[in-house]
């Protein structure tokens, strides 16, 4: 069992349909597919294996995907971080995870190199321009390594608005039974479906009802590293998006658009909303301005619970985009790692143990 196994039999069933999209350029999911495997081969050519851990420290960009299915397939663990982190934070990040390198994204090379430097970690900078040059030095790795449905996948860590931030792990069988249940029960999601992607990738709400769940239903995900109204219209628009995923404020600011009405966004079929209530004054209108159902999530730390909007568009469009029943829930068992500091000098490579 591994995460990455999606992406594998994605790319052998349809391997020129497009997997990512950000602007014109388009990633197909064989060349998604060989460039995670010549990641993993990075990896491995550095020493690096199973149950070790790996930052990724990059935007919404397809190099995101990339990195994230390398570090999976080679069996290591993905440690996700914000891009605009600061030097002492990636410091506290790489330490406390205990990851021994980290892909970053160029721009903020400054601040990674630093914090990374700090954690005694290994900082590989990702420049669209020099990337694959770097990936094509590695042999790429021949299979995705396997692991055990309860090995951690990804370390995500909480916010710290009260202390510093803690690691939760999350389990290759959490994060597939999550797409599985997104993607089948609450999206209905098939190949021809192509999901706005304007969430932080590093956020477990991108990763799992974007990323994950598009890559594992073999659909398109448009990503755009910051969200701005005024450009997502009309990628909506341009690229017949059907699945809009987004926190309550980005439906808002869709919504009191002025030029809203100038764009035919009747391909979308089905939207999701997490992160805060969405107020009613921007549920009910949003549904019945874009004329498509809107699910809301609830989450109390854990689980997490979807419902359907109680107030469906008139003419919302029904087919594959609504769920059964009046409200869905999806497992999402996460296990807070209160201690995730490695000894450095031991160097250890063994999976956060918690009580």
């Amino acid at each position: 069992m591994n995460v990455a196994e999606s992406l594998a039999r994605s790319a052998a069933a349809c391997p020129d349909r497009v997997a990512l999209r950000l602007g014109e350029h388009t990633v197909s999911y064989r060349e998604l597919d060989d460039a995670s495997a010549h990641v993993a081969g990075l990896l491995i050519a550095r020493g690096i294996g199973p149950r070790d851990r790996v930052g990724i420290m990059l935007p919404n960009v397809p190099q995101f995907a990339v990195v994230y299915y390398g570090v999976l397939r080679s069996g290591c663990v993905v440690v996700p971080m914000n891009p605009l982190l600061k030097a002492r934070e990636v410091a506290y990040y790489l330490g406390d995870s205990g990851a021994s390198v980290t892909f970053a994204w160029h721009v903020a090379a400054a601040e990674v190199e630093v914090g990374a430097q700090e954690a005694d970690a290994e900082a590989i900078l990702v420049d669209p321009a020099t990337f694959g040059d770097l990936l094509a030095t590695a042999a790429p790795a021949p299979a995705v390594v396997d692991r055990a449905g309860d090995d951690t996948a990804v370390i995500l860590y909480t916010s710290g608005t009260t202390a510093r931030p803690k690691g939760a792990e999350l389990t290759h069988a959490n994060l597939i039974r999550n797409a599985k249940v997104t993607g089948a029960d609450l999206l209905r999601l098939g190949p021809d479906d192509v999901i706005f992607g304007g969430l932080p990738l590093f956020h477990s709400f991108g990763q799992t009802c974007t990323l994950n769940t598009a890559i594992a239903a073999g659909a398109s995900l448009m990503v755009l590293p910051r969200f701005d109204p005024a450009r997502a219209l009309p990628l909506l628009v341009e690229h017949r998006a059907t699945v809009f995923a987004g926190v309550p404020t980005m439906y808002s600011a869709l919504l009191h658009r002025p030029d809203r009405g100038d764009y035919d966004v009747s391909a979308l079929r089905v939207c999701v909303s997490r992160g805060a209530a969405m107020p009613v004054e921007v549920l009910r209108p949003f549904e019945d301005a874009f004329g498509c159902i809107v699910l809301e999530g609830t989450a109390c730390r854990r689980p997490r619970r979807w419902r359907r909007s109680t107030t469906p568009a008139v003419n919302a469009r029904p087919a594959r985009s609504a769920p059964r029943s009046a409200a869905s829930r999806c497992a999402w068992s996460t296990r807070t790692a209160p201690n995730c500091r490695r000894a450095r000098s031991a160097r250890s490579r063994s999976a956060v143990t918690t009580s």
